[in-house]
């Protein structure tokens, strides 16, 4: 220490060198709402147009089901099967290589193509990282122009140009785009024409195939040169089509002669609109190592320019995680400084001078930006979780150094010179000092042990709060002894104050430590409260958060068409004021999707309103609307990264029921069956009607019917006959044919197939329509199919209520289990009490090396849950609940409470030491340790209390923490103070 303060400008200059490295790593650190890691999980698509969700299940959901579970480390297996569409998740434990997973899964499902439908398109596999997540979404429309004609003009606009465009913004990986439509060509067929000359629309079809042909390049020589030869489509128009001739009984015929041909918009499969106007969503995914500020600065330039050069377009951004981001960090620093302030006038308040604070001023800002140089070196980003940790440990950096200047003002007051005050003062100080970082470093730690993503996102705020700590203890040893030299120089004493604070300490411990039973009583009282409050305090994976957005997510529980299903979501919204709204209907494109496709019979919608409070009041209006109807409403939070990671819509409890009899689930037919087996009421499970169209076999034989032409002629019927298509500069059109009439049973009414004869077979005669019931969905795990059964809100799910439940099972012919976020809560809780566990070992650990003792670590961990109980009165009161966030807080206001009593203790039993007894020691060492103590609480509470006003993610996040760390303290307090000396002298009688 002497070698150090006698080296003022050799420290000073360390410490600026340091001070400039941070400054420059603070603009090289990148950005992000959350650290970017790598979630455990792979998902699967599969697209098999026309298909049932059984017949997607059987043929290709179970075969892939079967090859992917032999994946090495794979946790568990969910499928999800609908018409036309298959979802697989695969879920790994945390830690496993993604990127292996990912090659593993691919090889898996190159085998399995062997043994599913030649037609299936091969099964995409996404990789899912919170750097795929999209940070903004931007709505493309025309305003007040919703014409068919216009929106496939937009269509080719966005994913032609825009898209391109926007790609190739340096920091945009993908831009995801969907609800675009797109244009196709149809041939009706002059039914009478036709049949008069004795031609079907086989004959048209092999017309445009034979026209239709693409060679390729060939290369030819001419002479001594070489030529690459081209053979351009011949049908690239729809002049090209109209043109196409045909050759009947030697009469050439072109085709717009039998036929017409109409440039139509695709089949309309999903759809999307902002507020009233039809729109394109297009989901922007940033690079990884992009920084979000950056990338919103550069969106937001091109989002002008894009403007002034296509003013008849309106553009839009919604489910902005950019603005999310920024709010977050902008509360959070507010926080920091206005915790910063208050604690300096707390210090002023209680040094009573100005040289002091002014350290501390000096100090905080020094040692966060040493803490950004090394977050930096450590590979960590600038984050709402890492962030939160460095204010975390504001307070603790605080009262590192509070207690150097403390101790060394002490020593001067003793007699010593300013030079010998602040050697000894600090070299006493550094072993507590470097042991109380230790422990709560020590605290924190465990933390990393949580399982998944839960521990991995939290890695951050533990490696934060480390980082804090040791930036602070380093500023304390070193720089601190040096600026208190170099102000104090010329003071040589102290003089000597009326100390109040000491005054009414003695006070208080004339009543608290004489009235011994009175001071317990008050202890086990909030030992009791923990006990309590640990019980019946409901426990959730996150704390709830204030939101202006939410998505309404609508089933209409009938067969509608898209364009319907539109019209119904906006009049659902229709007069609620002060709204802004993107509406989803039925399926979306989204390259990288990884939720099942909506049925068209569903929609989401995106809302946003002007205020919390506002938004209570639109979803009550909402409820209102809906409530006289069959409709089925789910209000979900919105799609923000938190929601991604923590996958927070995972219902409370799902019952899997499946047959002990067969492989399938049961049929539609046994669901009130198994209703009457269930101890509580449950939601409608979804279905839907369908046509079943059966064809009569003998009927087929008897009038001479080829079958596929048959099957042509039903597929034109439907409109679903699809032929050839154009190659277009830009891209392939689909040619189909279809006929005026959309009514099926019409259509099958007055419609003929040609049969081998020539003659004109009416088709109901060929095939029969029945309608049926079956599910929308189909899901799977890794034990095979299972009907998906939801308990309605208002049940109260309890651990007895699902062994009456299995019970009733054990004599059916089911078999029942059980999996949702209530089972998911129990096992997080477990893990984090085993965490507070192995935390507390480590403590008494490091504190039995430090006291060398096995008794006096025991003091200091008696007064940890006598505080928990201080930290859940206070998140009681404000109506809050048990959380991850609540927990972390413990382990934050453990790891301070820790500090202060290892130092008194330290004090005693260097008193003791000297030769005072035991109660003049306890008193003194009291009486040294006031302010400090009293500064640390009040400056770590201050340090967290605007999170209690102020709101965004960011602080509603970290309200709940801020809510344990304030009520442990204040309860922390009194502890240490008083509670803390009769358990030490009570230890000591027994050692």
């Amino acid at each position: 220490m002497k070698f150090i303060l006698q080296r003022p400008i050799a420290t000073f200059m360390i410490a600026l060198a340091f001070l400039i490295l941070g400054l420059v790593a603070s603009f090289q650190i990148p950005t992000a709402l959350l650290p970017n890691i790598p979630v455990p999980e792979i998902t699967i698509q599969v697209s098999y147009p026309n298909q049932t969700a059984r017949n997607l299940e059987t043929n290709v959901i179970r075969q892939l089901r079967n090859q992917l579970q032999q994946i090495a480390q794979l946790k568990d297996i969910e499928t999800e099967a609908r018409d036309g569409f298959g979802l697989l998740k695969l879920k790994f434990e945390y830690g496993v290589s993604t990127d292996l997973a990912f090659i593993e899964a691919n090889e898996k499902i190159d085998m399995a193509m062997n043994f599913l439908p030649r037609d299936l398109p091969r099964p995409r596999v996404i990789k899912a990282s919170t750097s795929d997540i999209p940070v903004v979404f931007l709505s493309v429309s025309i305003p007040n122009n919703n014409s068919q004609e216009a929106f496939l003009d937009l269509s080719e606009f966005s994913f032609n140009v825009l898209k391109r465009r926007i790609e190739q913004l340096p920091d945009i990986a993908i831009a995801d785009i969907s609800g675009h439509l797109f244009a196709e060509v149809q041939i009706q067929p002059n039914l009478a024409k036709l049949q008069s000359l004795g031609l079907d629309q086989g004959s048209i079809v092999q017309a445009i195939n034979n026209n239709n042909f693409e060679i390729g390049d060939l290369l030819i020589e001419d002479g001594i040169y070489q030529y690459n030869l081209r053979f351009s489509s011949p049908l690239q128009n729809k002049e090209d089509l109209e043109n196409i001739r045909i050759n009947h009984n030697q009469n050439i015929y072109r085709l717009k002669d039998l036929a017409k041909v109409k440039i139509v918009p695709e089949q309309i499969r999903g759809a999307s609109s902002t507020n009233k106007d039809r729109a394109i969503q297009i989901a922007l995914i940033k690079q990884a190592e992009a920084s979000v500020y950056e990338m919103n600065e550069k969106l937001s330039e091109f989002i002008l320019e894009i403007e002034k050069e296509y003013p008849h377009l309106k553009f839009e951004t919604h489910q902005d995680q950019t603005t999310l981001l920024k709010l977050s960090i902008d509360n959070l620093k507010s926080s920091l400084i206005l915790g910063g302030i208050l604690a300096i006038v707390i210090i002023f308040v209680f040094m009573q001078d100005l040289k002091s604070p002014v350290i501390i001023g000096v100090s905080i800002p020094l040692a966060l930006i040493i803490s950004f140089f090394l977050l930096y070196i450590f590979g960590l980003s600038i984050n709402i979780i890492s962030l939160s940790g460095l204010i975390l440990g504001v307070g603790m950096m605080i009262d590192n150094s509070i207690i150097v200047i403390d101790n060394i003002t002490q020593k001067l007051n003793e007699g010593f010179s300013i030079f010998e005050a602040c050697k000894r003062g600090t070299s006493e100080i550094i072993s507590p000092l470097v042991s109380s970082v230790l422990t709560t470093c020590m605290v924190f730690f465990p933390l990393v042990f949580l399982s998944g993503v839960t521990g991995a996102l939290f890695y951050d705020q533990a490696l934060a709060v480390a980082i804090g700590l040791v930036s602070s203890l380093l500023v304390a040893i070193f720089v601190i002894p040096s600026i208190y030299l170099q102000i104090h120089k010329k003071t040589k004493k102290q003089s000597l104050k009326k100390d109040i604070l000491a005054h009414w300490y003695k006070k208080g411990f004339a009543i608290f430590y004489t009235k011994k039973y009175l001071t317990l009583t008050i202890a086990l009282g909030f030992l009791g409260c923990a006990l309590f409050l640990f019980k019946h305090l409901e426990f959730n994976k996150l704390p709830q958060l204030e939101e202006q957005e939410m998505r309404i997510k609508v089933d209409w529980n009938k067969n509608v068409g898209v364009e319907d299903n539109l019209e119904k979501s906006q009049l659902l919204l229709e007069d609620i004021k002060d709204i802004t709204y993107v509406v989803e209907a039925a399926e979306q494109r989204y390259l990288l999707q990884r939720e099942p496709t909506q049925n068209f019979s569903e929609t989401q919608i995106y809302l946003k309103a002007s205020s919390p409070t506002h938004l209570e009041n639109v979803k009550k209006e909402i409820l209102k609307r809906v409530e006289n109807t069959s409709w089925v409403v789910d209000f979900l939070p919105p799609k923000n990264i938190f929601q991604y990671v923590f996958g927070d819509e995972e219902n409370e409890l799902t019952a899997e029921i499946t047959s002990r009899e067969k492989i399938e689930l049961p049929y539609e037919s046994e669901i009130n069956s198994i209703e009457k087996l269930l101890p509580f009421a449950i939601q409608e499970t979804p279905m839907q009607n369908i046509y079943n169209l059966q064809i009569k076999h003998e009927n087929l034989l008897l009038y001479q019917v080829d079958y596929q032409k048959l099957i042509d002629e039903v597929k034109t019927v439907l409109q679903r006959n699809f032929v050839s298509e154009l190659r277009n500069v830009q891209r392939f059109i689909p040619i189909r044919m279809g006929y005026e009439e959309t009514n099926m049973q019409k259509s099958l009414q007055s419609n003929f197939v040609l049969n081998q004869n020539n003659q004109l077979i009416p088709l109901y005669q060929l095939v029969e329509v029945k309608k049926e019931i079956q599910y929308k969905s189909i899901h799977g795990k890794r034990s095979g199919e299972f009907l998906k059964i939801l308990p309605q809100e208002e049940v109260k799910i309890t651990h007895q209520l699902l062994e009456k439940t299995k019970n009733k099972f054990a004599s059916s012919p089911y078999n029942i289990n059980f999996s949702g976020s209530f089972l998911e809560k129990g096992n997080l809780l477990n893990e984090l009490l085993g965490v507070i566990g192995v935390s507390i070992v480590l403590l008494y650990l490091i504190m039995a090396a430090q006291f060398n003792s096995l008794t006096q670590p025991l003091i200091i961990l008696t007064e940890i849950p006598i505080d928990i109980g201080g930290s859940l009165v206070l998140v009681w009161l404000f109506g809050g609940d048990i959380n991850l966030m609540t927990g972390i807080g413990i382990v934050v206001m453990s790891g301070i409470v820790i500090n202060d009593s290892i130092l008194k203790i330290h004090t005693m039993n260097q008193l003791k030491a000297s030769g005072l007894s035991m109660d003049e020691a306890i008193l003194e060492g009291g009486k040294r340790r006031l302010k400090p103590i009293l500064m640390t609480s009040i400056t770590s509470i201050l340090a967290l209390l605007p999170f209690l006003f102020i709101g965004g993610l960011g602080a509603d996040l970290q309200k709940p923490l801020a809510l344990a760390v304030i009520g442990g303290l204040a309860v922390g307090t009194f502890i240490s103070l008083y509670f803390l000396p009769i358990l030490y002298k009570w230890f000591s009688k027994d050692q």
